[in-house]
């Protein structure tokens, strides 16, 4: 087991913003995370990457409990790859694609220790399976919003984590872009079967095939999850909404419209 809370909770001033949520991840798995503005997902996200503590509850972060021996808030990253907009902006426009990839390695804004070969083809291979070996000596600021979530997604490859979390990593893009992103999220959860992913979202259009397993989350609780199948249905999205909702499903994508 990579990841397992039982009822954990998180409290500021006063307030619950995550509640006696238990949630479970193991190796491999590709999980959706969905919830509306407010929900408590950037919480829960602080929470898996150790930067905000729990306050009731308990936690195994990749076989480590916080306050026990072993434990430390950078052993934790360490496992895992994080991919965010807020990310995109921390680099500059004029470093090389190369190096920001590279940089994964090292965990760092921005290349400052001895680069070995070995580094430079792991770099090159993390940009071929996101389809981005072209633009490796391009200008980070002359590529579109998709292609630097490309370059991002492969910077954070370089640390072998055990789990990814990608963070609304469509936000923004237009359609052309959106389809070229998840394209390539596709082959990455095939070349990398062992590799457990939280794929967080406003939109279900979003969610493609490989994504096996889905958690609501509403009011900082869980209000379901398992199975995408028993998550992203008609009758579970219109109760979450409180709106009658249909849930499509054609060409192995899911669509969501409003009941008129």
């Amino acid at each position: 087991m990579l990841v397992e809370l039982k009822n954990v909770a998180r409290r500021k001033q006063g307030k619950e913003i995550i509640e006696n949520v238990s949630w479970q991840i193991s190796e491999g798995e590709k999980w959706m995370l969905y919830g509306l503005n407010g929900a408590g997902k950037t919480t829960l996200l602080n929470i898996l990457n150790a930067y905000e503590p729990h306050t009731s509850g308990t936690l195994s972060l990749f076989g480590m409990q916080p306050g026990n021996k072993g434990y430390s808030a950078d052993n934790v990253r360490n496992q895992i790859g994080f991919v965010s907009s807020s990310l995109m902006n921390r680099f500059q426009d004029g470093e090389i694609v190369l190096d920001v990839v590279i940089s994964g390695i090292f965990k760092s804004i921005g290349v400052y220790k001895e680069v070995k070969a070995s580094h430079i083809e792991m770099a090159k291979r993390y940009l071929e399976q996101m389809g981005m070996r072209q633009f490796e000596n391009q200008y980070y600021g002359y590529l579109s919003t998709g292609e630097r979530q490309k370059v991002l997604i492969a910077r954070a490859l370089m640390g072998d984590p055990k789990l990814m979390i990608l963070d609304e990593p469509a936000s923004g893009l237009d359609f052309i872009a959106r389809e070229d992103l998840l394209s390539a999220l596709d082959k990455l959860y095939k070349q990398n079967p062992k590799l457990a992913v939280i794929y967080v979202t406003h939109f279900v259009e979003e969610i493609t095939q490989n994504i096996q397993r889905g958690f609501l989350l509403k009011d900082g609780t869980c209000y379901k999850q398992g199975e995408l199948q028993s998550v992203l249905n008609s009758d579970t999205l219109s109760d979450f909404f409180n709106r009658d909702v249909s849930v499509v499903y054609q060409n192995q994508r899911y669509s969501l419209f409003l009941r008129r």
